[in-house]
C-alpha cells in the first residue's frame, strides 16, 4: 500500500455512558466504552478493527461518524476540500454538510433496510438528503446498483425479495452514494454464509481499489481481516492494545491477547495440529476495570508491575505499536499468512 495524507486522526477518545441509580437518577459510575483511543488512517488504507464483542468497537465507529456524542478526545477529519475539521466540535447544520464525506456499512442487511422502501428509495435516500432530484438521482442509483452487481431490475422490489448477501450489496451501494472519503464498515459480513462473506469481501476490495476508498473495517474474525486490512488495530476493553501492518501482526504478535487471538483462527488444513490458548476468567468489566493492565487477570505472562502499572500503547518496532511491559522480551506465537 502507498502512504498517503492522513484522512483521519483520532485522538484520545473516550466514550463513557454514565451508571444511574436511585429515584433522582444519581450518576454512580462509568461503563468506560472506549477509553483513550488514538490512531490515524491513511487515505486508500483499510484499517481492521478487532476484539472481542462488547470490547467497544461499535461505540468506536459510530462516534466518528457522530452517530454518537463521544466523552472527549478529538476526531480530525480531511475533507475533500483539503480542510482539517474536528468532527467533535460540528453542530448540527455543520454536521449535516459533512455527511456526505463518511458513511456506514451496517452489520445486520436484514434490519438496516426499511422493508417499506425499494432499493431505488434506499439506495437515493443520501442522494434526496443531499438536494438530488429526478432523473439525476434515478440514473446515479442505476449506477451505484450496477457498480455492487445488481441490476435496473432490482431497483422497484423491496428487501424482502433479496437474500443476506444481495441486501448487503444493497446497503454498500447506498453507503456510497455521495462518493465518500471514509467508510466505516461495521461487521458487514458476520451475519452472512461463509461462501457469501467472501463474495462481499472481494466486492469491497474492488470498490477500494476502484474508488480509492478509505476504510474503517470493524471485526471480530481475525481470518476476515487478514484478507481485507493493510492494518490491523486489537481492542480490549476500550482500549487498543496493539497495532501494527496486517503480516507483522499475524507472524510477529507483540501482545498476548493478540496471541491468544490469533491462536483461536481456525487452521485451513485439519492435519495442521494448532496450539490454541485457552484464556481463563472473564473479559475485563469496563465498568469496573482492574487497576494496572486490563488484561493481567487473564494473562499467564502477568507480573507485579501489570497489576499496578498501566502499559502506554508504545512503539516496540517501526511501525508496531503495543500496550504491555514486556513486548520487546516475550516471544510469542503466530500464524502464518
Amino acid at each position: 500500500m502507498e502512504q498517503h495524507e492522513t484522512i483521519l486522526e483520532v485522538r484520545s477518545l473516550k466514550k463513557y455512558f454514565p451508571i444511574e441509580k436511585g429515584f433522582f437518577r444519581r450518576t454512580v459510575g462509568h461503563v468506560k466504552a472506549v477509553d483513550d483511543v488514538s490512531f490515524q488512517l491513511q487515505r486508500g488504507e483499510v484499517l481492521g478493527l478487532v476484539g472481542e464483542s462488547g470490547c467497544g468497537k461499535t461505540t468506536l465507529g459510530r462516534c466518528i461518524l457522530r452517530a454518537m456524542n463521544a466523552t472527549s478526545g478529538e476526531i480530525l477529519l480531511k475533507t475533500r476540500d483539503a480542510d482539517i475539521v474536528d468532527i467533535t466540535t460540528l453542530n448540527k447544520r455543520e454536521l449535516r454538510a459533512l455527511r456526505k464525506e463518511m458513511n456506514m456499512v451496517f452489520q445486520d442487511p436484514f434490519s438496516s433496510l426499511s422493508p417499506r422502501m425499494t432499493v431505488l428509495d434506499i439506495i437515493g435516500e443520501p442522494l434526496w438528503a443531499q438536494g438530488m432530484r429526478g432523473r439525476q438521482l434515478e440514473t446515479r442509483v442505476k449506477e451505484l446498483a450496477s457498480l455492487v452487481g445488481l441490476n435496473a431490475g432490482h431497483l422497484n422490489r423491496y428487501p424482502n425479495a433479496f437474500s443476506g448477501g444481495q441486501r448487503q450489496r444493497i446497503g454498500i451501494a447506498r453507503a456510497l452514494a455521495t462518493n465518500p472519503n471514509l467508510i466505516v464498515a461495521d461487521e458487514p459480513v458476520s451475519s452472512l454464509d461463509v461462501s457469501i462473506q467472501a463474495q462481499i469481501l472481494n466486492l469491497l476490495q474492488d470498490l477500494k481499489e476502484e474508488l480509492n476508498l478509505t476504510y474503517l473495517f470493524i471485526a471480530h474474525d481475525l481470518s476476515v481481516v487478514e484478507h481485507i486490512a493493510d492494518r490491523v488495530a486489537v481492542m480490549y476493553v476500550g482500549k487498543i492494545v496493539e497495532l501494527s501492518e496486517t503480516e507483522d501482526l499475524y507472524l510477529n504478535p507483540k501482545h498476548p491477547y493478540t496471541e491468544a487471538l490469533l491462536s483461536a483462527v481456525p487452521k485451513p488444513d485439519p492435519r495442521i495440529k494448532g496450539n490454541q490458548i485457552i484464556l481463563q476468567g472473564e473479559v475485563a468489566n469496563p465498568a469496573d476495570p482492574p487497576s494496572g493492565c486490563y488484561f493481567h487477570p487473564r494473562c499467564k505472562y502477568a507480573k507485579d508491575v501489570c497489576k499496578t502499572t498501566a502499559p502506554p500503547l508504545t512503539e516496540v518496532k517501526p511501525g508496531h505499536y503495543a500496550a504491555c511491559h514486556f513486548a520487546d522480551e516475550l516471544e510469542l506465537e503466530g500464524v502464518m499468512v
